[in-house]
């Protein structure tokens, strides 16, 4: 953990025991220590070369996907080493409050403070009939066209049929979009992946959690006043809503941080509309080691409500770029990849130090202790990190145990890979994203697809009892739970590796850059000829025929 000139407060990386260096909160160490104890569970041998492991950055890939191999072995296996995982990281991070430090699991425990309540209602009708719309490429579809769009994704490879049959159903289902009964805790409200908009549009009740910032509040309360839904949001103790006489002084003292107030905001949460049903969203997202304390904050608010509440339905956006069961359909289809022979493939093949960079994302079934066997993707891209890799870890980990051991539903849906802001604000990630689409069936999606898809992949988990979500559904492993419902933009059924393509792409995407500028000069080279060959007075393009069709041919992208 890089050194800090401000003082710790709220959830930290846990110290290092015995280190020589003052204050020590390695997150190789922590990283190690973490899935070192989920493996133990299951694969003792395994856990120790984790811990022995010197080149944990460049390394870790192999040992969160042979983490997820050993957890395929039984049931059993799976939930062990999921609560192993757990029980290390909640007994190990610390706490910080007013410079004393405990263990994370003490804190969630022993802090007793809460929030005031404040709830603020839409202003606008609830309509008498909703329709799902998705934003894509500059159209909103809805209806018959969204259902054409969608069948052309899964016949595409883009994303499963089961993800593509539950946004069919959501479009279909009117009642699946009444939501005016229905209780959404959002961690992270305002998350540019989050689902608010939709929720509101649709009538829900969220209960808003976001940091304690005026323009934060001021844009969250905007958004619930302009719709047909409810926000129930936390305001500082002391401060109820009442004694406050405008929105500047309400939007002052409204908010949480999820770091620093993590014991009060799962305090106040079990006091909410405790009488309903709660989805519990964990959606707020920071770059490097805070993804990690995020993910386990809001872990810890997870694992309180479920623990203390009946009907708390956790839901998660996974990432795309993880280690996965996938259908055996979807192994089938990378490997019928791998053999075509489509341009992109001949090019790499044909070129002998890119085919060289490129891995096969066809790997063998994994086979368990019953003798039955399932499939893997390996979706790990090395340079997010194992901070990255940890915290989406252990969003599984609470997965897992919440619905074998809570016999709660989870919604825990792969969303796509997407441009956000936040993603495409590295140069080289902006262009590997631009190249992706020449890996069949690879898309990269806008932020505005992405929040309407997901959404109607979590509506469906809330309403239909019929999915792998409801923990009466038997599966074969609990990590199965991640095969269903998946958008994953084409990462499972493409013939190479996600991890392994970036460079490619990259160089996809120069050239086709190239590509365009020298059709535009000589698009000018053209155009000055035909100026040389016109007569006084005439269109420049009007003088050579030939030059004129092979301009227009330039134009229209023909050339």
């Amino acid at each position: 953990m890089p050194p800090s000139s401000r003082p710790l407060d709220g959830l930290v990386w846990p110290l290092v025991p015995n280190s020589k260096k003052a204050g020590d909160r390695s997150t190789t160490w922590a990283n190690k220590q973490a899935l070192a104890a989920a493996i133990g569970a299951v694969d003792p041998a395994l856990a120790q070369r984790v811990l022995d492991e010197r080149n944990w950055r460049q390394k870790y890939t192999k040992y969160v996907y042979k983490h997820v191999e050993a957890c395929l072995q039984s049931k059993e296996a799976a939930v062990a080493s999921s609560k192993a995982g757990l029980e290390w990281v909640h007994n190990n991070f610390e706490f910080v409050r007013e410079g004393k430090s405990m263990k994370l699991a003490a804190a969630m425990s022993s802090i007793t403070g809460s929030f005031e309540t404040a709830v603020i209602k839409g202003t606008k009708p609830k309509p008498t009939e909703t329709v799902l719309q998705v934003p894509y490429k500059d159209e909103i579809l809805t209806g018959n066209a969204l259902e054409d769009q969608v069948d052309k994704w899964v016949s595409y490879g883009t994303i499963e049929p089961s993800a593509g049959a539950a946004i069919k159903d959501v479009s279909q289902k009117g009642e699946w979009r009444d939501l005016s009964d229905r209780y959404f805790v959002l961690l992270g409200a305002g998350s540019a992946m989050g689902p608010l908009k939709l929720l509101l549009e649709l009538g829900a009740n969220i209960v808003a959690i976001d940091l304690d910032r005026p323009g934060i509040w001021q844009r969250l309360l905007g958004l619930a006043e302009n719709s047909c839904g409810t926000m129930i949001f936390p305001l500082k103790a002391g401060k109820p809503q009442a004694s406050l006489s405008s929105r500047e002084e309400l939007c002052a003292a409204a908010g949480a941080n999820l770091l620093a107030h993590t014991p009060e905001i799962l305090n106040w949460l079990k006091t909410v509309s405790p009488e309903k049903p709660l989805v519990v969203g964990s959606y707020a997202y920071l770059d490097g080691e805070l993804h990690v304390r995020l993910s386990l904050a809001m872990d810890a608010i997870v694992k309180g409500l479920t623990e203390s509440r009946r009907d708390v339905m956790p839901a998660y956006l996974c990432t795309p770029t993880d280690v996965h069961v996938i259908p055996s359909a979807a192994h089938d289809a990378a490997a019928s990849q791998a053999r075509s022979l489509g341009l992109v493939n001949l090019l790499c093949k044909l070129t002998g130090n890119l085919a060289m960079t490129l891995t096969s994302n066809v790997k063998p079934a994994v086979v368990g202790a019953d003798g039955g066997s399932l499939y893997l993707v390996d979706g790990l891209v090395n340079k997010q990190g194992p901070n990255y890799a940890l915290a989406k870890r252990m969003q599984h980990w609470r997965a897992v145990v919440a619905r074998q051991e809570y016999r709660c539903k989870v919604s825990s849906n792969i969303a796509p890979s997407t441009a956000t802001a936040s993603v495409v604000s590295n140069r080289l990630f902006a262009m590997a994203y631009g190249g992706m689409h020449f890996f069949q069936p690879m898309e990269v999606f806008q932020q505005e697809t992405s929040n309407a898809v997901m959404g109607a992949l979590l509506l469906r988990d809330v309403a239909d009892p019929a999915t792998p979500s409801n923990p009466t559904l038997p599966l074969k492993n609990p990590l199965q739970l991640f095969s269903f419902g998946s958008f994953h933009g084409g990462v499972w059924r493409m013939a190479y590796t996600i991890d392994s393509i970036g460079t490619a792409s990259v160089l996809a995407y120069l050239l086709v850059g190239l590509l365009s500028l020298l059709k535009y000069f000589l698009l000018a080279f053209v155009v000055g000829f035909a100026a040389m060959k016109a007569k006084d007075g005439e269109n420049p393009l009007e003088a050579l025929d030939g030059v004129k069709d092979s301009v227009l041919g330039l134009f229209k992208g023909e050339l």
